[in-house]
């Protein structure tokens, strides 16, 4: 078996597994339930536990994986969805909801998945439709679905 080195990865996923033990710690000086309801201690030991597992699950598949077969997705497609994320966020003001969010996913599977037309836009316009359902009509957060408000 080849020695493993500590990598970039590794790093990470152990940095994300002291923040759940920290979040995991912190939450047993908190109440964890009050009567019929979940108190202020209760979601911080969900997550910490979520993040624990999660990020120990990555760091044991690292040791057991062989590192001459890893192939990596290339950088730039997680730049370029960072930047579509950026322009949304920033757009959101003065477009509205629904084109920013509906051209940044045409953006994501057309240009960065590479995904035909039809399939694109079809996704694109049921998952912007059932976000603004969901946020605009159900959870009633005043999310300007256009620009002029409609």
């Amino acid at each position: 078996m080849k020695q493993k080195i500590l990598t970039g990865d590794m790093a990470f996923a152990g940095g994300w597994t002291l923040l759940g033990l920290y979040w995991v710690v912190g939450s047993l000086d908190f109440p964890l339930w009050s009567g019929f309801a979940p108190d202020s201690g209760f979601l911080p030991l969900v997550y910490g536990a979520l993040l624990l597992l999660l990020s120990g699950g990555v760091m044991i598949s690292l040791l057991l994986a062989d590192p001459d077969e890893e192939e990596r997705e290339p950088l730039t497609k997680s730049m370029l969805v960072l930047g579509a994320l950026v322009v949304v966020v920033a757009s959101l003001g003065f477009i509205g909801f629904l084109l920013p969010v509906f051209a940044m996913m045409m953006f994501i599977y057309l240009y960065v998945e590479r995904l035909p037309l039809l399939r694109s836009t079809i996704i694109s316009a049921l998952v912007t439709g059932c976000l603004a359902l969901i946020f605009v009509h159900w959870l009633a957060v005043p999310l300007p679905l256009t620009p002029w408000d409609f």
